[in-house]
C-alpha cells in the first residue's frame, strides 16, 4: 500500500506540474500574440529617395528622420505631418549618426556627419513640452573624430553613442580611434585604439534604464557597468572597452564589511586599486555588424548583435564566446532594432520584409506589404527604430514611405 500511495503522489505531482507548465506556456503565447503589430501610420517624406535613420523622442510625439544625404525632418506622429525640415551642415556631408539628448528637460538633437563633425540643434521641442513649429537653431558644433577618413568608400562615417547619465559622448567610425568626450567640460577625456583594421559600425553602452514602466519603484540605471561599452566593426568583430582604463586607475570602493556598494554610507570607505580587467573581443560574426544593443530582461545582462549575414548573437561579457545564436534570415540583414523595455526585436532586409522576433528566437510575424496601400509591397528596408517606452516601431526604406507599426 505504501508503494501505491507513493506512485499516486508522484502521478499527482507530475500532473500538477504539467498543468502549471501548460498554463505558463498559454500566458506566454497570449502575451506574444498581444505584441502583433499592425500598420497604424504612414509618413510620406516627399522628394526623398530613401530614409537612412529614425529616432523617436521618448516623451513627445516626435520622430526625427534623416534621408540618405544631409536633410533632417521632424514629424508629428499623432498627425502624420512634417513639422519642419533643415539641412545639417555642408551639402557634401552625409548624416551618419543621430540622437536626442536631455529629453526629460531641454531637448536637443545631436547630429553627426561623415566628415567627423557633431552639430547640436535647439528649438525642436518647446520648453513647456510639445513640438515646436519654429526653425531649429544650431546651438554648438565641434569635430568629434578629427582622424576620421573622410569620404572613405564603404566606410561607416561618424558613429556615436550618447551617455545621458554621464554626459559623455563616444565617437568613432571610419577611423583608427574611438574618442570619449565630456560635453559638460567640453574636452576629450580618453582615446582608444581599435587595432582591428576595420571601421567601427556601432557603439553601445552596457548600462541602461532598468524599466520603461513609469510606475515602477525600481527605476534607475543598471547593467554591466556605466564605463563599459562595446564596439561593432565592419569585419564582424566585437570589442569591449572600459573607459576607466584610460581616464584613471581602475579601483573598487570597499567598506569595512567587505561591501562594494558605492553608496553604502554606513561603512568607512577605502579605495583599493586593482589591475584593469581583461576585456573580451569576439570574432564570431562573419560580416558587417548592423547594430548592437544592451538587454537586461530577466536579470540577464547581455549584448545582442546582428550582422549583414543574417545572424543574431547574444553575449555575456564575462564569457569568451556567445551564449546563443539565432539565424533569423537568409537574405542580407540591413536593419536591426531591439526594444529596450519589451523582450522582442525587429530585423529588416533588402528583400523587402520586416521580421519581428522574441528574444528566444520565436518569429512573431513577418511584414511584407503596406496595409494602407492595398497590394503594395514595402521597399527594401534601410532602417528600423523602436519607441523607448511604447510598442511602436518605425521603418524606413529606399523610397519616400516611413511606416509606423503598433498593436491594434
Amino acid at each position: 500500500n505504501g508503494g501505491t500511495d507513493l506512485d499516486l503522489l508522484n502521478v499527482g505531482l507530475n500532473d500538477a506540474a504539467s498543468k502549471a507548465t501548460a498554463a505558463f506556456e498559454d500566458v506566454v503565447a497570449r502575451k506574444k500574440q498581444a505584441l502583433h503589430l499592425g500598420q497604424t501610420g504612414m509618413l510620406l517624406n516627399k522628394d526623398k529617395k530613401m530614409t537612412s535613420m529614425l529616432k523617436f523622442h521618448a516623451y513627445e510625439p516626435a520622430l526625427v528622420v534623416s534621408d540618405g544625404g544631409n536633410t533632417v525632418s521632424l514629424w508629428d506622429i499623432d498627425t502624420a505631418k512634417r513639422v519642419s525640415s533643415f539641412r545639417n551642415g555642408s551639402s557634401k556631408a552625409r548624416n551618419t549618426s543621430m540622437t536626442w539628448i536631455n529629453e526629460m528637460s531641454s531637448s536637443l538633437l545631436m547630429m553627426g556627419t561623415d566628415d567627423g563633425t557633431i552639430r547640436v540643434y535647439d528649438g525642436l521641442i518647446e520648453e513647456s513640452g510639445g513640438i515646436s513649429r519654429s526653425t531649429p537653431e544650431l546651438a554648438t558644433a565641434f569635430v568629434a573624430a578629427p582622424d576620421l577618413d573622410v569620404g572613405k568608400r564603404g566606410g561607416s562615417g561618424l558613429v556615436t553613442e550618447w551617455q545621458q547619465f554621464s554626459g559623455r559622448l563616444l565617437a568613432g567610425g571610419s577611423s583608427k580611434t574611438i574618442h570619449c568626450w565630456d560635453l559638460e567640460a567640453e574636452r576629450c577625456r580618453a582615446t582608444f585604439e581599435s587595432n582591428l583594421g576595420s571601421c567601427v559600425t556601432t557603439l553601445t553602452t552596457a548600462w541602461d534604464y532598468t524599466s520603461s514602466d513609469l510606475q515602477s519603484k525600481n527605476r534607475g540605471y543598471s547593467g554591466i557597468g556605466p564605463d563599459i561599452f562595446i564596439a561593432g566593426y565592419g569585419n564582424g568583430s566585437l570589442k569591449v572597452y572600459d573607459i576607466r582604463a584610460k581616464v584613471g586607475p581602475v579601483s573598487d570602493l570597499v567598506g569595512s564589511s567587505g561591501s562594494t556598494d558605492h553608496h553604502n554610507s554606513g561603512n568607512t570607505m577605502t579605495r583599493r586599486s586593482r589591475r584593469p580587467p581583461k576585456l573580451m573581443q569576439y570574432a564570431e560574426h562573419s560580416s558587417w555588424i548592423v547594430n548592437t544593443a544592451f538587454t537586461g530582461f530577466g536579470g540577464r545582462y547581455e549584448i545582442c548583435s546582428g550582422s549583414v549575414a543574417g545572424d543574431i548573437r547574444f553575449f555575456d561579457l564575462r564569457i569568451p564566446e556567445s551564449i546563443r545564436t539565432l539565424d533569423v534570415q537568409r537574405s542580407p540583414m540591413t536593419a536591426l532594432a531591439c526594444h529596450p523595455g519589451i523582450p522582442f526585436f525587429a530585423t529588416g532586409s533588402h528583400a523587402q520584409f520586416i521580421k519581428i522576433l522574441s528574444m528566444d528566437g520565436d518569429t512573431l510575424q513577418v511584414i511584407r506589404y503596406h496595409e494602407e496601400i492595398a497590394g503594395q509591397r514595402m521597399g527594401p528596408v534601410s532602417c528600423l527604430a523602436f519607441h523607448p517606452h511604447r510598442p511602436l516601431l518605425a521603418a524606413g526604406a529606399t523610397d519616400e514611405i516611413i511606416s509606423l507599426y503598433s498593436p491594434k
